[in-house]
């Protein structure tokens, strides 16, 4: 029988396709789950299980209508509530349920709506449809991207060159437009300052361990050389905010990545200048071999809405990660200044506790 027939025999495939995914029959009962709702649900038993076990709502409304869109709220296995947006197709009297988890995108809309009564309603609304967009956008472009690298996989059968080849553009270009869709959002949030801070202590080097392993992979599939320098740094244990810390790092990096294709991308720590003066600062450049920035184009460097060349999807990406970084080292109390003897970014942080009472949010 097909795919998601009455006698389930779903192909091997099925289980390494990234969007995650599970069969129910009329009742509500799983009867496949694959690799990648396993791991969203943070459990590997969920056959047999009835779908309304995980989330907080009645099986009706859930498969009414073919491909018919639902956002509800559920709780996964010793976690917090999150917001899925949840796709469900019948096939063969079954119903095939694919699931995006959407809850930043929930919580972006709850804190605008909550955000300072002061805030002007074209920033409100404008962050508002930013939102709103996203989530219209990214179930469509999870299932084009999920479905085109299963096909290519070989779950629908046998692909020709021809076809192989039609099908990498649909995955590659979906798969820039969902970043584009995501960086936008990002911008949206950061603009508006919706962050949660918390401050604390933490260790520098496992936050940087954490950045190189994840980099250094991309940045050999591109051919570039990726180098963290902790050299001149003379503390382990900063204080300040290190998720922020951490997103203002890897957006400069990506920003990196985007303007060469050969050299080396090089992050380099530094705090002894500060140290020597008593002050609690550090110093963060991110390198690349690109091609230096114009005198020209520094003062709209952070402008979002206004770059010299916004005609190729990479130059806009990479104005997008600028942007997103900018207005995240404003939320810290740092500053930025463009490197004008070689391509990048020179990021200063406080790093004492004076600056958790004094972030900004103007």
């Amino acid at each position: 029988m097909g795919l998601f027939g009455k006698n389930t025999n779903i192909k091997p495939q099925a289980e390494d396709i990234p969007v995650p995914m599970v069969t129910i029959n009329p009742s509500g009962t799983i009867l496949f789950a694959n690799k990648a709702i396993k791991k969203f649900f943070g459990t590997e038993n969920l056959e047999n299980l009835k779908i309304t076990d995980l989330i907080k709502s009645d099986l009706p409304s859930m498969i009414d209508g073919s491909n018919h869109q639902i956002e509800k709220a559920f709780k996964t296995y010793g976690e917090k509530e999150k917001y899925v947006e949840i796709t469900t197709k019948e096939v063969n009297h079954l119903f095939v349920m694919t699931f995006v988890d959407v809850t930043q995108d929930y919580l972006l809309m709850d804190n605008l709506l909550k955000y300072r009564k002061d805030t002007d309603n074209f920033g409100k609304n404008k962050n508002r449809f930013l939102s709103q967009m996203s989530n219209v956008l990214k179930s469509p472009m999870h299932s084009i991207m999920g479905y085109s690298q299963a096909i290519l996989e070989g779950m629908g059968g046998q692909t020709d060159e021809r076809q192989r080849k039609y099908l990498e553009v649909i995955y590659r270009d979906s798969h820039d437009l969902f970043k584009l869709i995501d960086k936008i959002v990002e911008l949206s949030k950061a603009e508006a300052q919706l962050m949660n801070f918390s401050y604390k202590n933490f260790d520098i080097t496992n936050l940087l361990n954490q950045i190189y392993s994840e980099y250094s992979q991309k940045a050999k599939e591109k051919g570039l050389d990726f180098v963290i320098s902790t050299d001149d740094l003379s503390q382990k244990v900063l204080y300040g905010e290190e998720n922020i810390l951490k997103q203002i790092i890897e957006y400069l990096i990506e920003a990196a990545f985007l303007s060469c294709n050969f050299g080396t991308v090089r992050v380099v720590l530094s705090d002894k200048e500060f140290a020597e003066k008593n002050e609690n600062k550090i110093n963060i450049k991110v390198l690349d071999a690109g091609t230096k920035m114009k005198e020209s184009e520094i003062p709209t460097t952070y402008n979002p809405y206004y770059q010299p060349d916004k005609k190729h999807r990479t130059t806009l990406l990479k104005s997008l990660c600028i942007c997103v970084a900018g207005n995240l080292i404003s939320s810290l109390n740092g500053s930025v200044t463009v490197e004008t003897e070689v391509s990048g970014f020179s990021v200063i942080i406080p790093t004492d506790k004076s600056v958790e009472k004094s972030v900004r949010f103007n």
